[in-house]
Parts: structure tokens; sequence; C-alpha cells
């Protein structure tokens, strides 16, 4: 039994020996002045040395004269003092070494003792460099590098139609670029690609080949002489002009003409307001509106957003207008065909022409009919008038019917067959009351003046030469004069 124990207590000691020998050793080891074994910054191995040997082994290394950026066939060269940078090795060691002595004694016994197993620890060279400045010298790189993107386009003059290429684009991603830098000089890459995004164009050739025909076209007329309006038709026709949608996309007049003010070129022209004419700017840009409105309307296209005016228009039917107002009243439209359609508006002389282009495998046969559903007499209101003669009546303001119109598209066939009919809208134009004056005034009777009756003179006294008849006939004479000059 004695026998037992002793080799029981042998045992224990030999145990509590090799384990105060490897925690003794671990000590050694935390408490030393090596790196601990397997540390490496990025790939180099600076493990089981010690902090001078390891700096001096990194700056034989990372000893950077100058930084390449680069993106295929194009490098960009920067001196290190340009940005402020420089390589921290004595902060990298220090990291390093301080790997498992910076816990309690557990964590870094369990550290080192991970990496005596063969465990891996990666640092990264620790940098200094002036971020505004690298990020700067990294943004002036995208005009060497951008390249703007060009979608296919299409021109049309005097019928001619002409399609020009697609173009890719490119443009340097800033912020992921300055991410990349800053990794890749951690690693103690100096070499660094750009990141550069290929921009492909929305709109290729190819789907513009079928816009090859009108599908549908209108023209209406203005008055020339009047130059604010002239001048503001022209502008709305051209801010709308040379637009291509693509299949679901939408047109939104107000957003391509803009705000009508006077900043946005628009002049003072007459305009309606509320029901009345009235000067302000941007008169004339309802004209565009609604001559668009139908050319839309022959090509097929679907309508979204239509408002009339309140006053029937002189430049298009009843049921066929379209009024504007910014922020407020908008034509909308959407090409709700399978190939893109060409917007072409023009302004020759008095006339304006808007054409809708597309392909000829959509072309429809339409025809625009509209019905005046309800026409509503406008009112009379009579006003006294003391100013006029009793009786007499003046117009003051004249009074205007009010209608209802529906507008219909109907689509036939190549025999002039209907296929379909589709209700587009219903216009309402309100009455508006005339007012007339009736005169209150009595007339003063004014009368007649008469003429006082000419003495007659007997013959025998005429004919008489003695004096008092002479006398008598000169008299006479005096009197008839008189009366000639003064009647009336």
């Amino acid at each position: 039994m004695k026998n037992i124990n002793k080799k029981v207590w042998i045992v224990l000691g030999i145990i509590l020996a090799i384990l105060f020998i490897f925690i003794g050793t671990l000590a050694f080891i935390i408490n030393g002045d090596k790196i601990c074994k397997n540390t490496y910054v990025n790939e180099i191995n600076i493990g089981e040395l010690t902090k001078d040997e390891a700096s001096e082994k990194l700056k034989n290394i990372y000893n950077v004269e100058d930084i390449e950026f680069k993106y295929n066939d194009k490098k960009f060269i920067i001196l290190p003092k340009e940005i402020d940078f420089s390589y921290d090795i004595d902060k990298t060691v220090e990291q390093a070494y301080s790997f498992n002595r910076k816990g309690s004694f557990i964590v870094n016994a369990k550290k080192t003792i991970d990496s005596l197993r063969g465990d891996k620890n990666t640092f990264k060279l620790s940098i200094s460099y002036n971020e505004d400045k690298l990020k700067s010298y990294i943004e002036s790189l995208s005009k060497n590098i951008n390249i703007s993107m060009k979608n296919a386009s299409i021109s049309i003059e005097n019928s001619n139609i002409k399609i020009q290429n697609e173009e890719e684009g490119q443009t340097l991603e800033l912020d992921k670029s300055l991410n990349n830098a800053i990794t890749e000089l951690e690693k103690g890459n100096i070499s660094i690609n750009l990141v550069v995004e290929e921009i492909q164009p929305d709109v290729k050739a190819e789907s513009l080949e079928h816009i090859d025909t009108i599908l549908g076209t209108y023209s209406t007329k203005f008055d020339s002489s009047v130059a604010g309006r002239s001048h503001n038709v022209a502008l709305a026709a051209k801010s709308t002009s040379d637009v291509l949608l693509l299949p679901g996309e939408r047109f939104s007049y107000n957003e391509y003409t803009g705000a009508r003010t006077i900043s946005n070129g628009y002049k003072n022209a007459p305009v309606i307001v509320q029901g009345v004419v009235q000067e302000g700017v941007g008169g004339g840009v309802c004209q565009v509106s609604s001559t668009l409105y139908n050319a839309v309307l022959y090509a097929g296209l679907e309508i979204e957003s239509i408002k009339n005016h309140s006053i029937p228009s002189s430049y298009v039917p009843k049921g066929r207008d379209a009024t504007v107002s910014y922020g407020s009243i908008d034509f909308i439209f959407k090409n709700n065909l399978k190939y893109p359609v060409y917007i072409k508006n023009s302004v020759y002389g008095n006339t304006l022409t808007c054409t809708i282009y597309g392909s000829k495998e959509e072309k429809q046969k339409i025809e625009i009919l509209t019905n005046t559903d309800s026409v509503s007499e406008a009112p009379i209101k009579k006003v006294d008038d003391p100013t006029l003669p009793k009786g007499e009546e003046k117009q003051l303001e004249s009074g205007r019917n009010g209608y209802t119109v529906s507008t219909y598209r109907i689509y036939k066939d190549n025999n002039g067959n209907e296929l379909k009919k589709e209700k587009v809208y219903v216009s309402y134009y309100p009455k508006k009351q005339g007012v007339v004056a009736v005169g209150t005034m009595d007339t003063p009777v004014v009368e007649e003046p008469q003429t006082p009756p000419v003495a007659e003179v007997p013959s025998d006294e005429i004919d008489s030469p003695n004096d008092t008849t002479v006398n008598q006939e000169q008299q006479t004479e005096s009197v008839v004069e008189e009366q000639v000059t003064t009647n009336p």
C-alpha cells in the first residue's frame, strides 16, 4: 500500500513538474522579447524575431518610391509625398508583438499555444496618408478614364430618317477605387487597379431600325403677327421635339417644356385664365400641346392625362384641345406599342406640325370623331343704364354657350370597316353669362321754331313811283331779307 501511494505521488509530481515547466515556458515566451511564432505581416513571416529584427526586415521589403494606379493599358504614377503616404513599420511591429501580450495570462497563453500548434496570425501594414489628397488625386484621373455613354439616336430631316449607332461608356468609381487603394496599400501593394464601371447604352441602333413611317401627324395655324405667341409656340414646339419614347415610356408635356417663365425663355402673350383671356407668360404653349394631342390620337398611343380648355379653341375643333398649366395640369401619354416612337415638331411660317414616327408594322387606320352631346345657351343679364336713352341697348359683355363634347377614336381595317370605337375623353366647356345695358334716360321733346309770315304788298303800290311807296318797298325787302337769314 505504501508503495502504491508512493508511485501516485511520483506521477503527480511528474505531472506537476511538467505543468510548471510548460507554464514557465509559456510565461517565458509571453514575457520574452520575440514576436509570437507564425506571425505574419501580409505574407512576410516575422515570427520569433525581436521587434528590431522585424522592423529591419519589413523596412527592407516595403521601401516604396512611387505608387502606380492603372486601368487596362493606362498607368498613372504618383509620389508618396504627394499624398503624405508612408508605411508605419514600427506601429505594425508593435501590433504584432502585442498579439499575445495585451490580454489576460489565460488569453495570452491560448494565443501562444495556438501559434505554436501552427495557427497563422496575419497583420496588415499600418499606413499613414492624407485621405483628402488621395481622394482628390483618384478623382482627377476620371478625366482620363470616363467616357460618356451615347444612346443610339435618330434624326429626321425632310422625311429622311437617319440612325446614329450607340457607344458604350465608362466611369471611374471614386469611392470603390479609394477603398481598393487603401486595401492594396495595407497589403504592401503599390500597383493599384482602379475600379471602373462599364455603362451600357439604354437605346441601341437595332431597336430604332423599326422607326420607318409616320404613325400620326397634325397641323394647326396661328397668327404670326402676335410676336409673343409666335415665339412661345416655336419654343414649346422645339422643347417637345426630337423625343424618343421606348415601349412603356411616358411623355409629360410639362416635364419637357419646363415652367413657363421669363427666365426659361417664354414671353407674354394672351392666355386663358379661369375662362378669361388675358396677358400672361407662356401664351401659345397650349396650341402645341393640343396639336401634339391630335397627332398622338392618330398614332394610336395611350392617353393618360388630358384636360380641355374652359373656352373652345380657335385652332382645333371642340373636344380636341389639350390645356396645360405647369404644376397642376399636364398632358401625359404613353408609348403602348411594341416598338419605339419618335416625336418631331416643326414650325414653318404660321403653321405648326406635330408628327409621331414609328414602325410600319404598328401603323393603324384611325379616325377621330367628336360628338356634341349637349349645348347650354348663354344666359343674358340686363342692367339699367341711365346714360342711354330709354329702350336703347348696349352689349357690355358677350355671352358664350356651354358645350359637352365626347371624343372618340375609331380603328378601322384596310377596307374601312370599323374594328373598335374608343371613347377617349368628354370635354366640358362651361357657358358664360352675357351682360346687356338697357337705357333708362327720358329724352326731352324739342319743338321746331316757326317762321313768321312775310307781308304782302299790293301791286299797284309797288308800281307807284311816289316816295311813300318806295320807302314801304324798301322796308318790306328788309324784313324778307331778315326772315331768310334767321330761318333755321
